[in-house]
């Protein structure tokens, strides 16, 4: 089933991509637009989000460009979460402002996960979201970019 816009708008989703590089990164929508490809399925979407949490931590994350009182307030722990697990982590800059593009870097990995670490079937699923660049160097990103 689709994820609808009024449902795009309301709520922060986890959504994630790959890299050129095949690099996975995690997107926090903060209530933007969704790229088309994720919007498309709420079931991959599901199903790729679950993998990702059910994976053990195995890498230290390192914390990058963490907004002021993001650690006490226990945001940037969601981001680490997954960083440890070997994603790149990030949040939208202005959260709730749908048209809005722009997403920072919250948490990178020490030691990336890569698509061909993973099982078949979830990188054929995670491949349908593609940036065209790679992620490793980048501190901000801009979804549109995002195929």
């Amino acid at each position: 089933m689709r994820i609808d816009e009024l449902d795009q708008e309301d709520a922060d989703i986890d959504w994630f991509a790959l890299d050129s590089q095949g690099h996975i990164l995690h997107v926090a929508s903060g209530g933007g637009i969704l790229p088309e490809s994720v919007a498309a399925s709420q079931e991959v979407l599901l199903e790729l989000h679950q993998y990702f949490l059910t994976l053990p931590d195995t890498t230290a994350a390192e914390a990058v460009a963490v907004e002021a009182g993001a650690e006490e307030a226990g945001g940037y722990q969601s981001f680490a979460r997954y960083a440890r697990r070997g994603l790149f982590s990030f949040e939208k800059t202005r959260l709730h402002e749908r048209a809005d593009t722009r997403y920072h870097l919250v948490a990178r990995p020490v030691v990336p996960l890569l698509a061909s670490q993973l099982p078949k079937q979830l990188a054929q699923l995670l491949g349908r979201t593609q940036l065209p660049a790679s992620v490793a160097e980048q501190h901000a990103l801009d979804v549109t970019r995002i195929l």
